[in-house]
């Protein structure tokens, strides 16, 4: 009896070594990995985490799949990934104003510079000020100026307030030296579209959806808020060029992990998304969408939040923007 024991123990201790190298050998991803995506089904941040996907899927042999946590100016997402575990298979793709704009207007619960890992920036929202195809206004200081001599009479939209549209009028308003207009928000694309098109606003920062409408001529682009002209309107110039900011104000599509991911999971990501975004076909899917490209690494991803996060603070000082507290 005892050395049948005897036998079963070694057994079981031969095993381990013969598993021990095994075990070690085993490599991340061994099972799906969950990308929570911080905007709705559909849209522009969803269609480019699902396109993006299918290349990681492939390079790292398992599924990537998109769940959709939208809400909240994409503080539900961003706060679901802060808290998840730091193992790499619960990651983001957060619309950049969870970590810049939307932190300096109110509270937040995480720390954008202690609980994420910031793994690449895949894409830029295309956005800028538009008006109808009949307005009057040509460029933006001819509309500045009309604004600055007519007080009270021009109303704009934006997404909502305390947004980044919203913070961006304003900054302008008091870079002009002290334009007083109104705020006329409405709740996305679908919704601003018409309130411009239909004259119960007379301009409209937006954030994508008027890129067809002016393609179609239907509306005209006053100032593009990105770092770069766009190529839907390339007469159209930027904030930058103008001297109303100095640093890129654009709102980036940023894939991030919960602090603490191991740095080999960390260059395991970061090394295939930046290889499944310098295919040429990502090229031309993000040229479809009217989105920039703006491929970054962990390293340029982190430093360029840190640095939104300084400029966005400082346009929120300068308008006294904050989001009103639910009663």
């Amino acid at each position: 009896m005892k050395s049948v024991k005897k036998m079963s123990i070694f057994v079981v201790i031969a095993g381990l070594f013969i598993m021990g190298p095994v075990l070690a050998r085993a490599e991340y991803p061994e099972r799906e990995v969950i990308l929570y995506c911080s905007s709705s089904a559909g849209g522009t941040t969803d269609l480019t985490l699902r396109y993006l996907s299918e290349p990681l899927s492939k390079t790292l042999g398992q599924p990537f799949m998109v769940v959709n946590k939208p809400g909240a100016g994409h503080v539900i997402c961003a706060t679901l990934v802060a808290n998840s575990k730091p193992d790499g298979y619960s990651l983001g793709g957060v619309a950049g104003p969870a970590f810049t704009s939307v932190p300096n207007v109110r509270k937040v619960p995480y720390d954008i510079r202690r609980d994420f890992t910031y793994i690449a920036t895949c894409a830029a929202y295309t956005w800028g000020l538009t008006v109808r195809a009949d307005a009057p206004w040509k460029t933006l200081e001819e509309f500045l100026d009309y604004a600055k001599k007519n007080p009270g009479k021009i109303i704009y939209s934006t997404d909502g307030h305390a947004g980044t549209a919203h913070i961006m009028m304003e900054y302008l308003a008091r870079k002009k030296g002290g334009i007083d207009w109104k705020h006329g928000p409405y709740s996305g694309g679908a919704r601003n579209a018409p309130a411009l098109l239909g004259g119960h606003v007379h301009v409209w920062a937006a954030m994508g959806t008027q890129v067809q409408f002016v393609k179609d001529g239907q509306m005209r682009m006053l100032a593009c808020f990105n770092e770069t002209r766009q190529k839907y309107a390339p007469d159209v110039p930027t904030l930058i060029e103008l001297g109303y900011v100095n640093h890129s104000i654009d709102s980036p599509i940023v894939i991030v992990g919960p602090k603490g991911l191991p740095e080999p999971i960390l260059k395991k990501l970061e090394a295939a998304y930046l290889k499944a975004m310098k295919d040429p076909a990502y090229d031309k899917f993000l040229e479809k969408l009217n989105m920039p490209p703006a491929i970054l690494g962990a390293k340029e991803t982190t430093q360029s939040m840190e640095e939104k996060l300084n400029l966005w603070g400082e346009m929120a000082r300068v308008t006294g923007i904050k989001e009103k507290e639910e009663k």
